[in-house]
This record gives C-alpha cells, sequence and structure tokens, in this order.
C-alpha cells in the first residue's frame, strides 16, 4: 500500500485512498472507477500523469508489478525466499539496465520501493554477488525524486564502484 502511495508521489498524481477489499486486493477509486490489484493500479496512475510507454513496455511492466506483487510480501519475511527473489531478478538485470530493457519505466521504481529493505539489509560480500540488482538500484536511486524521504540505499563496495557505477 505504501508503495502505490510513493509511486503516486514520485508520478505527482493523487491516488485517492487505497485500501484492500473484502478479497484483500489492493484497491483503490481513480477518475469514479474502482481499480483493483497493484500493477493494475500503478499503471493508471502511470496514465494519468502522462508517462508514455509502448504496448510492449506497458506490459512488460505489467509482468513485472504483478511478480513483484506476488513475492514481495513473501520475500519481506523470509530471508531464505529473499535471497533467491534477489538472485532471480540479478539474472534478469544481467542483460538490461532496467527491468524492462534498455529505458526506465514505473516498473522500476515500484520494484525499487518493494526491494528497498531487501537490499538495505545485505551485507557487503551479498551487495557484490547481486551486482546486478545493486547497479539497477544506483541507476534508480539516483534520480532524486525516486528516493523522496528515504535516505538512498549505500552500495559503495569498491567492486561495485569500479564494475556497477550508477551511471554510464
Amino acid at each position: 500500500m505504501d508503495v502505490v502511495k510513493t509511486v503516486a508521489k514520485y508520478l505527482n498524481t493523487p491516488v485517492g485512498t487505497v485500501c484492500y477489499n473484502t478479497d484483500r486486493v489492493l484497491t483503490t477509486m481513480l477518475d469514479n472507477e474502482n481499480i483493483e490489484g497493484f500493477a493494475s493500479i500503478i499503471l493508471r496512475l502511470a496514465e494519468r500523469s502522462a508517462v508514455k510507454m509502448s504496448r510492449e513496455q506497458t506490459l512488460l511492466c505489467y509482468q513485472w508489478l504483478e511478480h513483484i506483487a506476488m513475492y514481495g510480501n513473501q520475500a519481506a519475511s523470509n530471508p531464505v525466499f529473499a535471497k533467491n527473489f534477489l538472485q532471480e531478478i540479478n539474472r534478469s538485470l544481467e542483460k538490461s539496465t532496467y527491468l524492462t530493457g534498455s529505458y526506465e519505466t514505473v516498473a522500476d521504481v515500484a520494484a525499487y520501493h518493494v526491494l528497498y529493505p531487501l537490499i538495505d539489509n545485505l551485507t557487503v560480500s551479498e551487495q557484490e554477488s547481486l551486482m546486478h540488482v545493486c547497479r539497477w538500484s544506483k541507476h534508480i536511486q539516483s534520480q532524486p525524486r525516486v528516493c523522496q524521504n528515504k535516505s538512498p540505499l549505500q552500495l559503495n563496495t569498491l567492486t561495485l564502484s569500479i564494475l556497477a557505477p550508477a551511471a554510464h
């Protein structure tokens, strides 16, 4: 729920009241329409803020947002699952700069905020073993509007500084 509010603030668009419905599905009312589900809400917020995305980018964003929503809570409560989850994302980022390819999307911003506590709890050696996730995080948080009231993640190991700089 907090991630939706954070992304809405990042996109500079009102999100309304966000709550869980009786089926425990994240819900809000936008433009007099009930929007249900993490991915659907985030994509509607992006649409309302005039974020331009191709059809392919929108579909890839939807896949990533659903994936993050499905496994993010479990990762937050289970350290073993969190490690596997981050390793999977690390493999996905091995050949691309951002989740959906070469361009940052709203999925990256939302995923950053979901993954923030997981990455923040990594040891230096764990950070270095997840170099692509940490590189991606450095890219995302290098934008001032992304972090908002959070401190940027401390990703300053020697290996990361040399092999995964924040900017290319």
